[in-house]
């Protein structure tokens, strides 16, 4: 086969071109630090490089999340916290005014702390994050959820809704709670009844929460308790009809029971005195201390109406424990997901970290190699151009 001198020269720069683009390839591992920088590089590297990077994508979002809907639980934390001492501390004060021995003016002196406590507490319930978001809005976090109306009640402008966030590929943790859950559906009485004592009343019959003896004998309904003299009772249901009836005697520890529940009455009932025994229902912690306030800047000096004060101030802090109760455990969930974003992001970012380490195997560029294979390509570039240009100078008419 005849070989012409074009052909040389074509194959020569053929060489050339090749070494140089290898050289440059070399330039482009060496200035990124990547032993990949095309599929051209290593397909079968490739491949894997981009699923690693889809999981450690992944990753940093199950870790985001985490951070995420921790920052958010610590300061739901803070504010449940700061809820229940508030309320301990109104709690304390409706124990100091049960004391007969306070006056009228001592009395309204203690609704007036207690007002102040129950705005420092809608306050927290109306507690943002750092973007300005409410903690216990539900879903509309940017409405402030507690707003006192004209008419001095407190109502919940939130919704239900509560936020979850994914924290690895089988879990997921709640990142918030309603306001109308912790704040709001607060069961009355002791979860199963509650007593009041009728504001008509003319004797010194003070009324307790009461309790359950038997729970299946229990059938919810209104009950009256009403006192025919001093110690004769009657208990009649909704309809008027009789339930039961007796001779009570609160000195001896006696109770009157019926339905599977026990009430206790202290004090002199006097004749025609009346006793409610309702289900059950929720109520907000904020109408429990408004009508707290109210019972305390109403109560006047007689027997009759403290014993009235008695009543309710009883009522009061059986709902003011309700209250404590469910906050307390909603606090006590709080702390569990905070626990359990803790040991998750753990074990995600150790996951993370070996995913990392997977990559950096694969795309991390050895500059030692590298740098000798940079040095070797330049000095086969050098050779092959020299080459070239004695090739070019090889002429018969030189040695003419």
């Amino acid at each position: 086969m005849r070989i012409s001198t074009p052909m040389v020269n074509q194959l020569a720069l053929n060489g050339i071109m090749q070494d140089e683009s290898a050289l440059t390839s070399t330039e482009s591992h060496l200035s990124t630090g990547l032993s990949i920088n095309s599929p051209a590089d290593n397909p079968v590297g490739e491949v894997e490089l981009l699923q690693l990077t889809a999981t450690s994508s992944q990753y940093q979002q199950y870790l985001s999340n985490g951070k995420s809907a921790g920052t958010n639980l610590n300061l739901e934390e803070q504010a449940l916290t700061t809820s229940g001492t508030t309320l301990q501390s109104i709690q304390s004060l409706v124990i100091e005014a049960n004391n007969g021995s306070n006056s009228t003016s001592d009395l309204q002196s203690i609704a007036t702390q207690i007002q102040q406590l129950e705005q420092q507490l809608l306050g927290t319930a109306n507690s943002t994050n750092a973007t300005g978001q409410y903690l216990f809005a539900g879903y509309s976090v940017n409405t402030q959820p507690f707003v006192r109306s004209s008419s001095g009640s407190v109502s919940y402008v939130g919704d239900a809704g509560v936020s979850s966030v994914a924290l690895d590929g089988d879990s997921s943790v709640q990142s918030s709670d309603a306001g109308s859950s912790v704040f709001m559906n607060v069961p009355t009485g002791n979860g199963t009844f509650t007593t009041t004592a009728a504001a008509g009343n003319t004797g010194t019959g003070v009324i307790d929460p009461g309790g359950v003896t038997d729970r299946s004998l229990w059938t919810p309904d209104q009950y009256t308790i009403t006192f025919t003299d001093a110690t004769d009772y009657q208990v009649t249901d909704s309809q008027g009809n009789l339930v039961t009836q007796g001779t009570y005697n609160p000195t001896n520890g006696q109770s009157i029971a019926f339905k599977g529940v026990d009430v206790g009455i202290s004090g002199g009932p006097a004749a025609g005195d009346t006793f409610t025994v309702s289900p059950s229902s929720t109520n907000s912690v904020f109408d429990t201390l408004d009508s707290l306030v109210n019972s305390l800047q109403n109560a006047a000096s007689s027997s009759a109406s403290r014993a009235q004060l008695s009543s309710s101030l009883a009522t009061s802090l059986r709902q003011i424990g309700n209250a404590m109760s469910r906050i307390s455990n909603v606090n006590t969930s709080v702390g569990t997901r905070i626990s359990m974003i803790s040991s998750l992001n753990a074990s995600v970012t150790s996951q993370s970290t070996t995913v990392t380490t997977q990559i950096s195997n694969i795309d991390s560029l050895d500059y030692a190699a590298a740098t000798s294979q940079y040095s070797q390509q330049y000095l086969a570039l050098q050779a092959a151009e020299q080459s070239f240009a004695q090739l070019g100078q090889l002429s018969l008419f030189k040695y003419l």
